[in-house]
Formats: C-alpha cells, structure tokens, sequence
C-alpha cells in the first residue's frame, strides 16, 4: 500500500513533499501534515485525535486519508450506529486504518470495544441478551484517526489512547479556499461555485460543516441551484435531539 501511495505522488514534477500531496486540500497546518504522515506509515498502532471547534478541517484530514489509502474504513459518528461499525470490523479484520467523523458521538458500549483493540490488539465483544450470550474476538493490526468537537463526552480510557490535536478555527477567506481546493478535486466545479457553497454554508446554514459544502456540491452544478438545495437542506433537516441517547 505505502509503496503504491508513494509511487502514485512521487509520478509528479514538483518536489512537494508527500505529506502535502495526500493533504492538498487543507491549508497551513505543514507540521500537522508531517505528524499525521509518521502515524500513517508507522509500524507501531498510533491512533490520532483531531478536536477543535468547526471549521478547522478535521473532517477534511479524514477524507483525504480515506480517499489515498486503501483498507480504510470511513465513519460519520453522527449517521453510523456502533454496532455497524463493530459488525464491519469483525467482517473485514484486514482493515487498517479506521477513520471516526464525531467519535465522540458513538455510545459508550463501542467506546469500550474500540478501547480494547487499541490496548490489546484485540477486537472483542460479548453479547448478552435474553435469548443470546457469547462472544467473539479477532486479532487486528488497526490504527484509528478520529475527529471530536466534545472530547469531554468520550470515556477516559479510551480517550487516553489517541495522540491529541487542537486545531483553531479556519477564518471565512480560509474556508473559502479549502471549498474551492476541495470540489475542484472531487467535481471540477468553478471557483465561483464553491465560493458560493462556501458562503451558504458559512453565514446562512451556520454550520461550517464540510461535510455540507459535500452534499450541496453532489446536487448543485452551478450558482443558481446552490441556494436552492442549501434552501431545501435547511428546511427538512431533522431537528438535533435534546437528549443524550449514549
């Protein structure tokens, strides 16, 4: 894998460094980039926690490693059950590197399962139920990248196993940039395209998400259509629950 990541950017003319061709849609953060390029290729099990406030291209560093390395497996804690994610693991042992956008959204009960591979290189779980005991394991070779907005919401232990990272806040002009050198790699779309799926999602979505400049940029190919869909989005996305069901 390493040798066909290499391989692929080393085909280009400029003398760039890799760390900055796998992450060339994120801005700054060059000493970052090294770190996470030492954790990627390193032969022991470095498991690496981006926090920080929105907009500051966690998610970002996620895809980017999702999209170049292969036995990679992408989670949006927020949409993805647990038991999903465990099931997966347990289904595809050779899996390497598991990406978790909003760890901290996952239920304590897979924060224990997920511990555990990080401590032990073993993947367990019992189950227990009226009409089902046992359980299973699995030996795993798994680094795990995560992104948290609330680190306070993961358990101790399990948050004492990663290597912590506080990312700042991108400013509007940053963010502007990121969307542009982003949807042009992913979908060729124009400058003025993405500065305005930048700007809707900014100052009228408020959410700074990148994982919303993603979805208007699936379904809007030009500037007109881009209000309309941020429009609709805003109108029939489901309302945040009030309680925490972890």
């Amino acid at each position: 894998m390493f040798k066909s990541l290499f391989k692929r950017f080393g085909n280009l003319k400029e003398q760039t460094p890799v760390e900055e061709k796998l992450f060339n849609s994120v801005i700054g953060y060059d000493d970052l980039k090294r770190m996470l390029m030492k954790a990627i290729v390193s032969k022991e099990a470095v498991h690496v926690l981006l926090t920080g406030p929105p907009a500051t291209s966690k998610t970002i560093f996620l895809l980017e490693i999702r999209k170049e390395l292969e036995n990679s497996h992408f989670v949006d804690g927020t949409a993805t059950s647990g038991k999903g994610m465990i099931d997966f693991l347990f289904d595809n042992p050779k899996t390497e590197y598991l990406l978790i956008d909003e760890v901290d959204k996952i239920n304590k009960r897979d924060q224990a399962v997920l511990y555990n591979v990080m401590e032990t290189g073993i993947l367990s779980e019992t189950k227990s139920s009226v009409k089902n005991v046992g359980s299973r394991q699995q030996k795993m070779k798994l680094k795990i990248f995560a992104t948290a907005n609330e680190i306070e919401k993961l358990q101790a232990p399990f948050r004492s196993r990663f290597m912590p990272f506080y990312l700042s806040e991108y400013s509007l002009q940053e963010f502007i940039e990121i969307t542009k050198r982003l949807l042009y790699s992913r979908y060729k779309l124009s400058d003025e395209v993405a500065a305005a799926i930048s700007d809707v999602v900014w100052n009228d979505m408020k959410t700074k998400d990148i994982r919303d400049v993603l979805q208007i940029a699936k379904l809007a190919s030009n500037v007109d259509e881009v209000m309309d869909v941020a429009k609709t989005l805003m109108k029939y996305r489901p309302k945040p629950k009030t309680t925490d069901e972890n």
